[in-house]
């Protein structure tokens, strides 16, 4: 066994992307895609950490419920209870 403490995967069996280390610390060599929803179709909130965005946020504001029924695509956050924009 791997005694470094580190998980890597790679590619084409030589090139890194992406690398956990003993610390839980992730290193990603490439883009992290989020799923995109319409606020309507976001999963219930109630598992804190998840991350997403919304393409159709009406007037968002930082740190607020986010609210759908406009056009505008931002990052959103489930902070247990409620996704917030952000």
């Amino acid at each position: 066994g791997d005694t470094s403490g580190q998980l890597v995967l790679q590619t084409n069996g030589s090139t890194t992307a992406i690398t956990i280390d003993a610390t839980q610390n992730s290193t990603f060599a490439g883009w992290v895609k989020m799923p995109v929803y319409t606020v309507a179709t976001l999963p219930t909130a109630g598992t804190a950490g998840r991350r997403a965005f919304v393409s159709n946020a009406l007037t968002p504001v930082a740190l607020s419920a986010v609210v759908g029924g406009g056009a505008i695509t931002v990052p959103v956050y489930d902070n247990g209870s409620s996704w917030i924009v952000g």
